[in-house]
């Protein structure tokens, strides 16, 4: 069992002690990931991570088995830079159990969102960064599927003003737990689900463009709100099934998806879809227009946001496109 000042013995033979735990324990399972320390160098900080603890030797088991695939999937991109790199692995036999040993980052992208705005070239530079991490997922054939601001990693953040120099914001995708083929899992995250996914439709790459897409619209909307919640952030209210509802139906009306083929055309896709209000379809850019987002920011994210999967922007067309150069 995880505990401070515990000492654990990593596979290269580095020894670690745990710190403190970081983030809010979850109900009867303790908390799962750790501050740790290398040993030998006392500043040398690590993020230990373990599968959650659990009495329930049912659950237990599951989340062993979530615990081993994020440990392989975090061993398929070892060398790949724009994911939080595995340093270590202390084994099962431990004390402390199993745990990844996970590179240290100061600020996820949602820390650094609620401090201050970031400058449009901070965002472009942050948000090639994402992008650049899911096209290497998507090259071995995979899908993110779990893309929002808390799981992208970012360190070199100024909190006190905009980097001056934006290379020095470093970025990488954080939790590779999620990663999976084509329309193998749930998607479990609300505000950034794509509409294919809400209505039951086969997912691929393109779901992780679409969560994209959202990220890049919340920071354009701190850029000129700062304290309003982001897009489809603002549900506070209900149960988990009755707000992916709410996001859900406003979604079909933001996208005006009665008109769009792909869902409308689909009997049981059809059943799901709200009265249609034509009138309200693409509100959302004219509220972003008016607080002052660029029409060039706005054309280029209803490109990004199309509801209809086979028609958005792919991850190489973004890249493509130019809009991320600084």
């Amino acid at each position: 069992m995880a505990s401070a000042g515990l000492i654990c013995q990593g596979e290269g033979g580095r020894r670690y002690r745990l710190v403190r735990p970081l983030g809010a324990p979850v109900r009867g399972k303790g908390c799962n990931v750790w501050l740790g320390l290398d040993d030998s160098k006392p500043d040398a900080e690590y993020i230990m991570k373990r599968p959650p603890a659990d009495q329930n030797e049912e659950s237990w088991s599951g989340a062993l088995s979530a615990f081993k695939h994020e440990l392989e999937m975090q061993r398929l991109f070892a060398k790949d830079p724009m994911i939080r790199k595995l340093v270590d692995y202390v084994p099962e036999s431990e004390p402390s159990g199993p745990m990844m040993v996970l590179e240290a980052f100061t600020d996820s992208l949602w820390d650094a969102r609620n401090v201050r705005p970031f400058t449009t070239k901070e965002i472009k530079w942050i948000m090639k960064g994402v992008l650049l991490g899911i096209f290497t997922v998507h090259m071995k054939g995979l899908v993110y599927t779990d893309l929002k601001m808390e799981n992208v990693a970012l360190g070199g953040f100024d909190p006190s003003k905009p980097n001056e120099n934006v290379r020095d914001l470093i970025v990488r995708l954080a939790d590779c737990g999620s990663i999976s083929k084509p329309s193998t899992r749930e998607i479990t995250s609300l505000t950034y689900r794509s509409p294919e996914v809400y209505f039951g439709k086969p997912w691929s790459s393109s779901t992780d463009v679409w969560s994209w897409g959202i990220i890049l619209a919340q920071l354009l909307q701190a850029q000129v709100d700062f304290r309003s919640p982001g897009m489809y952030d603002s549900i506070q209210t209900g149960t988990l099934a009755e707000k992916g509802n709410v996001i859900r139906d406003q979604l079909a009306i933001d996208f005006d998806l009665s008109s769009v083929p792909f869902y409308a055309e689909d009997e049981q896709c059809a059943q799901f879809l709200p009265t249609p209000q034509p009138e309200e379809a693409y509100m959302w850019a004219n509220t972003m227009v008016e607080k002052g987002v660029s029409g060039e920011d706005i054309q280029f994210l209803v490109e990004v946001l199309n509801p209809d999967p086979n028609a958005r922007l792919t991850v190489r067309e973004i890249l493509e496109s130019g809009y991320l150069e600084v």
